[in-house]
């Protein structure tokens, strides 16, 4: 959850920028380009920082559709990125948003090993779920969530004309006052100076120095977010064995796994 105290509105990640750069107190003009060039390094940062480690912070659920007795394949919006990290599975939900099912990632190459199967599984594609079998009776009309990154939010800029008579538009305050979408919003303040170092003749010479404090800050931050009072549950997956080469596990009465391998018939 993002703190109050380290937030950074767009205006004040901007001068946060020019202070690292330069050392002053200076501020650009929303409406001309040197600001606009500093909006477009914190985009940059906001993008390069969704790619590191996959920051929890842009972890979500979407629920993308129903199920239907019968069907097999699930179309998704293209531009949903499932995460599949860990213990992360697609999910079927009730109406109140409690989970029913679970039906955990595995490659679309292996998932035919698994069409026998009473428990649920589920592979990707870009634009598709497809499930390792039909959805029975008992499922239908149950949600579909699926575990996702979402992108960070970027400023969006008014573009202005390009003939120097015309006036300038100006910038909404609304934009102005946009929040840096990332709960420690310093980290995309270092990065964008890097990057905006790097375009800079003058400020070249501080591009290592700049990305010396970047990955510093970085790396504290994940080493803070690694520390836990106790350590994480690890689940256990135990493979029972299978009466037949087919492996039928009529036993299994939903699709998450159990630690106790000798419980439900062979």
């Amino acid at each position: 959850m993002a703190n109050s105290q380290t937030q950074l509105t767009l205006d004040e990640a901007v001068a946060e920028v020019l202070g690292l750069l330069t050392g002053l107190d200076l501020q650009y003009q929303p409406e001309q380009d040197r600001y606009g060039a500093v909006v477009r390094a914190i985009n940059r940062a906001l993008r390069s920082n969704a790619l590191e480690q996959e920051w929890s912070y842009y972890a979500s659920v979407e629920q993308v559709n129903t199920a239907h007795e019968g069907s097999i394949e699930v179309l998704v919006d293209e531009e949903l990125r499932p995460r599949i990290i860990g213990d992360d599975a697609v999910r079927l939900v009730d109406a109140n948003g409690q989970p029913l099912r679970w039906a955990y990632f595995l490659p679309r190459d292996a998932l035919h090993k698994y069409r026998n199967r009473l428990g649920l599984w589920v592979s990707v594609t870009r634009d598709r779920l497809t499930f390792s079998r039909p959805f029975d009776v008992s499922e239908e009309g149950l949600g579909i969530e699926v575990p996702v990154m979402r992108e960070p939010e970027m400023f969006r800029l008014p573009a202005q004309p390009e003939d120097p008579g015309e006036a300038l538009i100006p910038v909404p305050q609304e934009t102005r006052d946009q929040l840096v979408d990332f709960w420690y919003p310093d980290l995309i303040v270092v990065r964008a100076a890097f990057y905006y170092a790097q375009t800079d003749p003058i400020m070249q010479p501080r591009v290592q120095t700049i990305e010396a404090q970047y990955k510093d800050l970085m790396y504290q931050i994940m080493e803070r977010d690694k520390r836990n009072t106790d350590a994480p549950t690890q689940n256990d997956f135990v493979l029972e064995v299978q009466s037949d080469l087919n492996g039928p596990t009529r036993g299994w009465a939903h699709g998450h796994p159990h630690s106790n391998a000798g419980w439900g018939p062979m």
